[in-house]
């Protein structure tokens, strides 16, 4: 039996919203005169969309400089003392390489893949700009001693294009101990605040990839009892209040059995 406690699931939904273009590269499947040099990812029906492994990459590397966690090799960072590994939010939070034997249990936070919202499918099918629900963006270097042109034409996401987002925050106690992972949740809101003052995908420094984050009010806590119990509809917990006070929002929340909002 697994040492560590389970104590449920935190579901964060709400919309991206891209500010300015965005680009999320896909794979060239064949080179074509004049065609795009970094066509952006499609889902199987064409629409553009927003892996879960490129949003938490980000996400993920933000927070990593935030907290003076990047090495000198410029690695992703992994902790190499099981100790540190217990205290580390970004260990505990977006996980660590599985050939590393630090017995932290699973990673807790999911990212799921990111998919255009309807309105905005329709906003695409209305755009005239030769391409497949995205636009063109032309770029060009310029030699600084021959002056010679090298352009090049990039796929972007439309500014003004959404999407559905979806964060699942699982909650353990460590084995041994009366720690929690309640205190480690703000770090997710941290990391969609630095990556909304920085940028997402590709060619940010030159005006790509501004987004921003509308999450619902409330957040879906179901807790481990409510697993056990076949209930999946959770109870709601307030955005706010998670971000100052998760500890006791949550700690609340287990030990209470009305269906009130916490």
């Amino acid at each position: 039996m697994s040492e560590f406690n389970f104590l449920g699931n935190l579901i964060i939904k709400g919309k991206l919203r891209c500010e300015t273009g965005l680009l999320i590269g896909g794979n060239q499947e064949s080179t074509e005169i004049g065609g795009i040099d970094n066509p952006v990812i499609r889902d199987p029906n064409g629409y553009p969309y927003i892996p879960g492994s490129s949003l938490k990459g980000k996400m993920r590397s933000l927070v990593e400089w935030e907290e003076g966690l990047v090495g000198k090799d410029g690695d992703v960072h992994t902790c190499k003392d099981e100790d540190k590994a217990k205290n580390c939010p970004v260990c505990i939070v977006f996980g660590c390489s599985s050939d590393k034997d630090l017995k932290i249990g699973p990673t807790r936070l999911i990212v799921r893949d990111a998919y255009a919202t309807e309105e905005t499918k329709e906003w695409w099918k209305s755009l005239d700009t030769g391409l497949l629900y995205t636009e063109w963006k032309k770029e060009n270097t310029i030699n600084r001693l021959t002056s010679r042109a090298n352009p090049r034409d990039f796929e972007r996401v439309p500014a003004g294009s959404e999407f559905e987002v979806e964060f699942v925050f699982g909650l353990y106690q460590l084995p041994n101990s009366e720690k929690k992972d309640y205190n480690y949740i703000p770090v997710l809101f941290k990391a969609i605040a630095l990556l909304e003052d920085s940028y997402l995908g590709g060619s940010g420094t030159r005006g790509y990839g501004k987004v921003k984050f509308n999450l619902d009010q409330e957040a879906i806590f179901i807790s481990k009892e409510d697993y056990q119990q076949g209930r999946r509809e959770g109870k709601k917990v307030s955005i706010e209040k998670l971000k100052s006070n998760p500890e006791d929002v949550l700690s609340k929340k287990e030990e209470g059995s009305s269906d009130s909002e916490v």
